[in-house]
């Protein structure tokens, strides 16, 4: 009897220790819950595996797999792979929006909420700035991200404001408490720290750069075009730009004259409310490249040169698209782009950078 009983108990203790949780030692788990045009739970895990090696834990009924961080673009120094993944992802609760902001031409925002937020930031696709207020006409200070939104380390407030930069102009609200929709998640072992930052991201902010000098608005040069040697490169500006036109298909639209700038600037804004007045081409051409409507946020286009060849312009766009598992908008979009360019011309082809045709 004491023979058989003691190889049962081994086995026994054998599968007791295999259903064991071997999880890292100083576990914290910090979360970044983004709401409206991002509905993501993006979980970072911390700690030290036994040996460097693997470690497990449950998060709710799911056991998990942690083992040493893996090159992403949202890894953080310290943090574990999940599953083979840089963080652990869960999609977030639907909530009414805290949040509704317009950018002035004049780098002023109009901001409307009804409370709740503690901070709120803007980026127009490449640089951040913090707003000044939390309602009414506010100014904004340039930042780098969005350091100091909520409990965010300086390290993942960093890869999501990246990750965030590219999708066109929006607005991130940080919440002052997370939605009571999206519970903490039942982690075992426990960990010894726990961060939760909500934020709520408003996609499509317009974003209206310089018009025109007022002198070449209001006394134009007579219209007859400049003569522009052959191959020569054209000097060009950009008058707007947004991720929210009224036009779903690939098109470059032409404006020589004031009707033409009036319906183009119609084309991009038919969606908002709001737009500013087209401005008068005089001597020169606007030219609107757009994107046509794309699923998510994370496309752009950005013209970055023109030139002219036998009375043909030639502008160079760069498109941007979103990398494979990227934090992205989940909003549709339809990404344009303005520009003037001295002269006037009728015939305008578009390419992309590698001297493709714009599609």
């Amino acid at each position: 009897m004491k023979k058989t009983l003691l190889p049962a108990l081994l086995l026994s203790a054998g599968l007791f220790s295999a259903c064991t949780m071997t999880g890292p030692s100083n576990l914290r788990v910090h979360e970044a819950l983004l709401y409206g045009g991002s509905q993501e739970r993006i979980v970072w895990m911390y700690g030290s595996l036994t040996g460097g090696a693997a470690g497990s834990l449950k998060l709710g009924d799911q056991t998990v797999e942690l083992r040493p961080q893996v090159e992403d673009s949202v890894a953080t120094p310290g943090s574990l792979s999940v599953n083979g993944k840089a963080t652990y992802r869960q999609p977030t609760a639907a909530i009414t929006a805290p949040l509704n902001v317009t950018r002035r031409s004049n780098g002023s925002f109009d901001v409307v909420s009804p409370g709740g937020l503690s901070a709120v930031y803007y980026t127009d696709g490449q640089t951040w700035s913090k707003l000044g207020g939390l309602s009414g006409t506010v100014g904004a200070t340039a930042v780098n991200g969005l350091q100091s939104a909520g409990q965010l380390t300086p390290e993942e407030a960093g890869v999501l404001s990246k990750a965030l930069l590219g999708q066109g102009p929006l607005a991130v609200g940080v919440l002052g408490a997370v939605p009571a929709a999206d519970a903490t998640l039942t982690v075992e072992p426990k960990p010894g720290e726990y961060l939760r930052t909500a934020l709520y991201v408003l996609p499509n902010v317009v974003t209206v750069a310089a018009q025109v000098p007022a002198a070449s608005v209001l006394n134009p040069a007579p219209a007859s075009p400049l003569p522009q040697p052959t191959g020569a490169r054209v000097n060009f500006t950009e008058l707007a730009s947004g991720n929210n036109s009224g036009v779903t298909e690939p098109a470059v639209t032409v404006a020589v004259t004031p009707a033409d700038a009036a319906a183009l600037y119609a084309q991009a804004y038919s969606r908002q409310t709001g737009a500013p007045a087209a401005p008068n081409p005089g001597n020169g051409t606007l030219v609107g490249v757009f994107m046509g409507q794309r699923s998510t946020g994370g496309y752009g286009v950005t013209v970055t040169g023109a030139s002219v060849s036998g009375g043909v312009l030639t502008v160079v766009a760069q498109v941007r698209a979103p990398k494979p598992g990227a934090i992205t908008t989940q909003a549709i979009t339809s990404p344009w782009t303005i520009v003037r360019v001295d002269g006037q011309y009728q015939s305008v082809n578009v390419v992309d950078e590698s001297g493709q045709p714009l599609r």
